[in-house]
């Protein structure tokens, strides 16, 4: 009985020595929590880089070329605050639309953290409290909060009361403003916006915002479950003829309102890329078909917009 009992002392301290000894302060539980956040952070937006981190970063890098001599300080502080502000836009964004959407999620995209299980609807909400909080604050800090406030304001909205349930606020109003306020905000971390610059956002992000329901092509089946009147649900079979032309008559609209400033020869090359760019999606639009297919068509799609925002960085 007593040999029982301190085999049963010696495991039990045993199990405690192996508890208390686990790593310096608890540090390998530190480091386990912060792997799995950025394993949810990657999960939720793994998706947008493209349409979000990039194009930020890039416009950023385009403000700091319009300056005659940038200061060393000036360049590292404005890239690290534009990759910190343009994570936090995306992040707070993609938590507020995946708890919204789900019932969807499950049939269009399985993989995400709330339909997989990775993360709970409580846990999504505080991060979505956090990131929000923390990227309001910055932005005050940085002197861009109009910009940050109008982002957080259509998140809300377009997640929270039903702005994602029809085409017209769902890609014409919250694409275009949402496109538009990561573009001012990532030139206004460098220097004061000028009139230039709010014609070049305004004219791209209202082009963007048109033919930005290609997204929807991939998501119709999920898009149907929650309700919503996106515009290949409207149209049907002539979604994809109508879209295709408004791409191709894209182009022309946004040379006839000189998008690009022609500082270099460079710029009607890259001009010309882009058209050609537009035209080979107007391709896939039509001759797709699958949701794998569909998906690559939108990608092709946040490419040319990073194309677009491209230019100025490469020719001020």
């Amino acid at each position: 009985m007593g040999a029982t009992m301190k085999a049963t002392d010696d495991a039990q301290k045993s199990q405690l020595e192996s508890i208390v000894d686990d790593g310096i302060l608890g540090f390998p539980h530190i480091s386990a929590a912060i792997e799995y956040e950025i394993r949810v952070f990657w999960a939720f937006t793994w998706r947008d880089w493209s349409m979000s981190v990039v194009p930020g970063l890039m416009y950023t890098i385009a403000a700091l070329r319009s300056l005659d001599t940038p200061s060393t300080e000036l360049i590292i502080q404005s890239l690290i605050r534009s990759l910190i502000y343009s994570l936090l836009y995306i992040y707070n964004f993609d938590i507020a639309n995946q708890i919204n959407g789900v019932a969807e999620d499950r049939i269009n995209k399985p993989d995400r953290p709330l339909s997989s299980g990775l993360v709970t609807i409580r846990g999504a909400y505080i991060r979505w409290y956090a990131t929000t909080v923390v990227h309001l604050a910055l932005g005050a800090a940085w002197g861009v909060l109009p910009f940050t406030f109008l982002w957080v304001f259509i998140t809300i909205y377009t997640s929270f009361y039903g702005g994602d349930k029809h085409w017209i606020p769902k890609n014409l109003g919250f694409m275009s403003i949402g496109t538009f306020s990561l573009l001012q905000a990532a030139w206004g971390l460098v220097t004061p916006l000028a009139w230039a610059q709010w014609r070049y956002a305004l004219v791209l992000c209202s082009v963007f915002g048109i033919v930005a329901s290609v997204q929807d092509m991939r998501d119709v089946d999920g898009d149907k479950v929650a309700g919503r009147r996106t515009l290949p649900i409207v149209l049907g079979n002539n979604f994809r003829w109508i879209m295709a032309a408004i791409i191709c008559a894209a182009p022309a609209a946004c040379w006839q309102l000189q998008v690009f400033r022609y500082t270099h020869w460079l710029v009607g090359v890259c001009g010309a890329l882009l058209t050609f760019a537009m035209f080979y999606m107007a391709g896939r639009v039509v001759h797709g078909g699958s949701r794998k297919y569909d998906h690559k068509t939108y990608m092709i799609l946040t490419y040319i917009y990073c194309g677009c925002i491209a230019v100025p960085m490469l020719c001020p």
